[in-house]
């Protein structure tokens, strides 16, 4: 027998209908929750400060180029019970809080009940994961204390899939799960793998986002890497979102997934990212147009980049207002997009359309348009 796979297409679903955003979660270094970071974006809240996660971490930051910016005074205790949160990673916990958040705001706001929750999933975007514990662990081993002294209640810290596997086991999540790493676009990336594994008919909900620790080895590598410009801080944060199909049982909508497009380039030069980002971003125009949706907002992802100039020379044929994530929360690399997706659904007019683009030095591109619902 042969299986023929049908082409994927978030612009024409078959047999499940559009899917929805019902809920959305952040954490950044605006503060917590939507409001905060509407307030940020809006200019009603001043720039971002230079606070570092913890006070022992000062040292490691002396002569770094610029500001970091910190999720400020997060402590995951104000989330979950404290049994079981000693070992875990700055990924995991800005993740678990999330994911906590989101939860407890869905079930109450459209009375999800607890059952209902077993059979989501799971897809998060990231650059690495938790940076900070595979190096520390690494020196750890390296310097002397060996393979068998190291404690493996950390060494789960230290691998990609840590933060989207504690939130599955924290909240019995039963659904798939998944860890993208695709740059500064995973969350994107997620968005539209969790959309694909919907439509196929492996989950009911899936939560989706990005997660970025702030941690002197991502501080100085941003820094070295010299693609940042000095002036915008290096941040982190955690945003997610719950993507469900709609339906007559299905919460209220804060913004319609109208289109997701993830593409790479064919030459990772200014023209050839330049290139991949038009083609994305023409697919999701189409898909906007044929739904109705008229782009009056744009989302950038590289201003501040040294791809800003390529990302422009696309966004120039829309006459939108456009509003700067990055500035307001800092470069966090996977979880960018996961802040776009949040700060859509802030900033969006209800009925109008959200282009929200991104460009990763490694050649992926996205471009994703939310038409946004009467609720946000």
């Amino acid at each position: 027998m042969t299986v023929t796979q049908q082409p994927y297409d978030t612009r024409q679903p078959a047999g499940t209908g559009e899917l929805r955003i019902s809920g959305v979660s952040v954490l950044s270094a605006a503060g917590v929750g939507l409001d905060a970071l509407r307030d940020r974006l809006s200019g009603r809240e001043p720039v971002l400060g230079g606070d570092e996660p913890c006070a022992s971490d000062a040292a490691d930051y002396a002569g770094l180029p610029g500001r970091v910016a910190a999720v400020p005074d997060f402590r995951i205790t104000d989330y979950v019970p404290r049994k079981g949160t000693k070992n875990l990673d700055r990924t995991t916990r800005l993740g678990l809080a999330a994911s906590t958040l989101l939860k407890r705001e869905l079930s109450e706001r459209a009375g999800i009940p607890e059952a209902s929750w077993e059979a989501t999933g799971i897809a998060m975007g990231t650059v690495v994961g938790s940076l900070r514990s595979s190096v520390e662990l690494d020196v750890d081993i390296l310097q002397g204390q060996g393979t068998d002294l190291v404690n493996p209640a950390v060494f789960p810290n230290t691998t990609m899939n840590c933060c989207a596997s504690q939130i599955a086991i924290w909240h019995t999540f039963r659904g798939p799960n998944s860890t993208l790493a695709n740059g500064t676009v995973s969350a994107l990336s997620a968005l539209r793998y969790a959309a694909r594994l919907i439509r196929c008919g492996h989950a009911g909900r899936m939560l989706v986002g990005g997660v970025e620790e702030l941690s002197p080895h991502t501080a100085w590598g941003t820094r070295l890497k010299k693609e940042v410009q000095e002036s915008v801080p290096v941040g982190e944060g955690a945003a997610l979102v719950a993507l469900e199909p709609a339906g007559p049982d299905a919460p209220p909508a804060l913004a319609t997934v109208t289109a997701c497009e993830v593409l790479f380039a064919r030459e990772r030069t200014q023209a050839g990212y330049a290139e991949a980002l038009g083609r994305a971003v023409d697919r999701a125009g189409q898909a906007a147009e044929a739904a109705g949706t008229g782009i009056e907002l744009v989302l950038p992802g590289t201003v501040g980049t040294f791809l800003q100039g390529a990302e422009e020379s696309v966004l120039d044929r829309f006459d939108a207002e456009r509003v700067d994530v990055r500035a307001a929360v800092g470069e966090c690399g996977g979880a960018l997009g996961a802040m776009q997706l949040a700060a859509a659904v802030a900033l969006g007019r209800p009925g109008t359309g959200v282009l929200i683009t991104g460009i990763d030095e490694s050649g992926a591109v996205a471009a994703a348009v939310l038409t946004i619902g009467e609720r946000a």
